[in-house]
């Protein structure tokens, strides 16, 4: 059921893991070249690759993706869909902590002094947590609704 607001909301934070994947999590600065974080590894301006593998990151991007769509299609299993949100959120606490992690690393492959730019993408893990949490709200208010209603029969 589309319609509902908790997909809208799970919907959303499906397509905003999804966009994780398309360009930069940060910009490193050193000497006058510019390095970016993305969620395939570190790259130089002109475009050489570094050595630093970054798969858990797109494997973690992509299983939030996943769960998010899933989440949507198991509407008939309330108690199930709460526990896969309780589970994205906890995910979307892990991810700012990965992606801080990889920005870490990438300042050790480069050099302590690199200066860090973050981009845009970053504030997307806590947005997409802000968002499952309201989708986790919505989805424990149709269960007790739910129970409310088979109480009255």
């Amino acid at each position: 059921m589309l319609q509902r607001p908790q997909s809208l909301f799970l919907l959303l934070v499906a397509v905003l893991a999804i966009l994780l994947l398309t360009g930069p999590l940060a910009m490193l600065s050193l000497d006058g070249v510019s390095y970016l974080l993305t969620h395939s590894g570190l790259t130089v301006s002109d475009g050489t690759q570094l050595e630093l593998a970054t798969w858990p990151m797109t494997t973690l991007f992509i299983a939030a993706a996943a769960l998010a769509l899933f989440n949507i299609f198991s509407y008939r299993n309330r108690i199930r869909q709460m526990r896969i949100a309780i589970f994205l959120i906890f995910l979307f606490a892990g991810m700012i902590g990965m992606i801080l992690y990889y920005v870490y690393a990438a300042k050790g492959v480069l050099q302590e002094e690199a200066a860090v730019l973050y981009r845009w993408r970053v504030v997307i893990p806590p947005i997409s947590a802000i968002l499952t949490y309201m989708a986790f709200r919505r989805i424990r208010r149709d269960e007790l609704l739910v129970k409310a209603y088979d109480r009255i029969r």
